[in-house]
């Protein structure tokens, strides 16, 4: 009952951001509660899903008649559950969200609310197709709601973030719930996994011409510039018909890999194809 009501809570306040009766209080506002240490938390993180990827223990199953592919051993949790981060400061949105909570929840009392959100962000993550996550905390005692995203390192009132849209919001992550150390992704579904020099990076697992079994699977780094939208594919290897394919765009991948992560990133890739 109690988070129910919280939700009612995060919901009206969420409404309130767009419109203050009282602008002149409003507009006074000082920074966001606990700005500088939150901050300070913020600062080291880096969305990258690479130094994950690249770990030895992190394997990649693919289930033909399901049509789905997995990675597993992502998450990683520690004696009190914890979610760890790889070199701690490397995560997705949702790892990264889960730390910066579990981090900041000892500074805050009964005046405020903090939940998970899930939210279109215009750069990378559009209407529609959006998976992106971060959080959301209200001041109960002004009703200021802020937006807290750790992967792009903002954190602000909401209505001064219209860049971004909330979709939907949540109590706690359904991983890290379950405690699952695995995701799953229908097959042509991508994980992001990098952003750098204004591009987000993709991993997928495609079918080749609507086939999608032993001899027919694609393993693709694809590339996405800000506001485009439109994938462009970095680094591609895979089976068409039995014969092993690869694809390098070496002049895009050079602006957003070093020559070390490049050749390690696609003896990775390479390892999970020949264990198909």
């Amino acid at each position: 009952m109690k988070n129910g009501i919280h939700q009612i809570i995060f919901l009206l306040l969420i409404g309130l951001t767009a419109f203050c009766p009282h602008e002149g209080i409003c507009d006074s506002v000082a920074s966001p509660p606990f700005y500088d240490a939150i901050m300070k938390i913020i600062d080291p993180l880096e969305y990258s899903g690479v130094p994950v990827m690249l770990k030895p223990e992190v394997a990649l199953n693919l289930d033909f008649d399901k049509g789905t592919w997995t990675l597993r051993n992502v998450h990683e949790y520690d004696s009190q559950g914890n979610i760890i981060l790889e070199d701690g400061r490397y995560g997705l949105c949702a790892e990264l969200a889960t730390y910066l909570f579990e981090k900041i929840r000892p500074l805050l009392d009964d005046r405020y609310v903090i939940k998970f959100a899930m939210v279109t962000e215009s750069g990378f993550f559009s209407a529609g197709r959006s998976n992106h996550i971060v959080l959301l905390l209200v001041d109960k005692s002004n009703n200021q709601a802020y937006l807290i995203d750790p992967s792009f390192h903002k954190y602000a009132l909401l209505r001064d973030l219209p860049e971004y849209h909330v979709l939907n919001i949540q109590d706690t992550l359904s991983f890290v719930k379950d405690k699952s150390h695995d995701v799953f992704f229908g097959v042509d579904q991508a994980i992001p996994l990098y952003i750098k020099n204004d591009f987000l990076l993709n991993f997928s697992v495609t079918g080749v011409d609507g086939k999608f079994d032993r001899d027919n699977f694609i393993f693709v780094i694809s590339a996405i510039r800000r506001y485009k939208f439109a994938g462009r594919d970095i680094l591609v290897i895979g089976r068409r018909n039995k014969e092993f394919e690869d694809f390098e765009d070496k002049g895009m991948l050079t602006q957003l890999l070093t020559p070390q992560e490049i050749q390690v990133l696609f003896d990775k890739l390479k390892i999970w194809m020949e264990k198909v």
